[in-house]
């Protein structure tokens, strides 16, 4: 094994593995949030497995990433926390604050 794949490798295992809020919180104060997006991913896919997150909680969980995403200035993180938001009031509220923030028609990000 070459000393490139050995780094790759630690790498892959030091990635987070999160369990809970406060994992997910963890990982949006490190600006991880493509970990924090893939975990709310998990939980909305398999409800099953994760009973003790219902949607008020995803909710509050998409809001905070969605703001993570917009104090990044990464507009297209950002919308995609958008087209992911169930709530119809919520989803128009944060695309309507997206278009805002950015200066830019939602249609353009």
């Amino acid at each position: 094994m070459s000393v490139e794949d050995a780094l790759e490798n630690q790498h892959e295992r030091q990635e987070i593995i999160m369990k809970n809020t406060t994992d997910f919180r963890e990982a949006l104060d490190k600006g991880q949030l493509e970990e924090a997006e893939k975990f709310l991913n998990e939980v909305f896919l398999n409800p099953d497995q994760s009973p003790q997150y219902d949607k008020r909680w995803l909710d509050h969980r998409q809001r905070e990433l969605f703001q993570s995403f917009y104090k990044k200035e990464d507009w297209r993180g950002a919308k995609r926390i958008v087209e992911k938001t169930e709530d119809e009031r919520g989803r128009e509220g944060r695309k309507n604050r997206l278009e805002e923030l950015s200066g830019m028609d939602y249609k353009d990000i």
